[in-house]
């Protein structure tokens, strides 16, 4: 194999990881949104849910 295609080998690779790992950021980023967005939810849904203790002895 010669330098040029060994070069050119090299910078294919290192470009597949560099939008591989473009993409695990947004994908990581989007499910980060969703978590948000369910708490939000939830939250609306019983805003006094899990705020008070009813304690008998």
């Amino acid at each position: 194999m010669d330098i040029a295609a060994l070069a050119m080998s090299m910078k294919h690779t290192e470009l597949m990881q560099d939008v591989s790992l473009a993409m695990t950021k947004k994908m990581m980023e989007f499910q980060q949104e969703n978590a948000e967005q369910i708490v939000e939810v939830i939250d609306a849904s019983h805003p006094v849910l899990g705020k008070t203790i009813d304690i008998s002895v």
